[in-house]
């Protein structure tokens, strides 16, 4: 014998199936909730868009003190940076090198040693981080042409040494000068033949 399956209208219009059929869910109708927690899951929801929303403008307003620059101060600083630049090549055009200076030399007697090129306004003996002298000194003269002067003193002898007396450099900064590159050397593999050391 075989079953019959018969569609039912509901109240709505829709076919309602029988027990074979599979149910449908009751829609949910204004001013109903169909779960008992759906008011607070509604209410978490417009909570958490407000704080999503608050998270939004405090990003905003960190992303607008983050970029806004004023553009006065950039060109400040780079204006005091170009004559603080333009301040040391001045002095060091005014200043000269001195090479194999003694350890045991005072820069009293480097002055002494070129007072007659001109007015000196200072002199620098380099040392490193323990207080022992690098061996060469800056002097820095009051005028151009005393550099000159100081030229013609190179290899003249201060304590017993000959010293090289050359034109300060003007170091710019973020230029790193090379002395010139050292490319490695790789032997050429021979094999395991002849080797004189076995």
């Amino acid at each position: 014998m075989a079953t019959t399956m018969t569609a039912k209208r509901g109240p709505s219009g829709g076919e309602m199936r029988g027990s074979g059929g599979r149910a449908r869910a009751c829609p949910v109708r204004d001013g109903e909730t169909g779960h008992p927690s759906a008011a607070a899951l509604r209410a978490s929801l417009s909570t958490r868009n407000q704080e999503i929303e608050e998270m939004r403008r405090r990003l905003q307003e960190l992303e607008k003190l983050e970029f806004e620059i004023p553009p006065a101060a950039s060109h400040e600083e780079e204006a005091d940076a170009a004559a603080a630049i333009a301040e040391k090549a001045e002095v060091d055009a005014r200043s000269i090198y001195v090479g194999n200076v003694d350890y045991a030399c005072l820069p009293e007697e480097v002055q002494q040693h070129f007072q007659f090129c001109g007015t000196i306004n200072r002199v620098t003996i380099l040392t490193d981080s323990f207080g022992q002298p690098k061996g060469f000194a800056y002097v820095e003269f009051d005028e151009v042409e005393a550099v000159q002067n100081a030229l013609l003193l190179n290899e003249t002898e201060l304590h017993g040494r000959p010293l090289k007396v050359c034109p300060k450099r003007t170091n710019i900064p973020g230029m790193k000068q090379s002395r010139g590159r050292k490319v490695p050397r790789f032997r050429r593999f021979l094999g395991y033949g002849y080797s004189p050391y076995y």
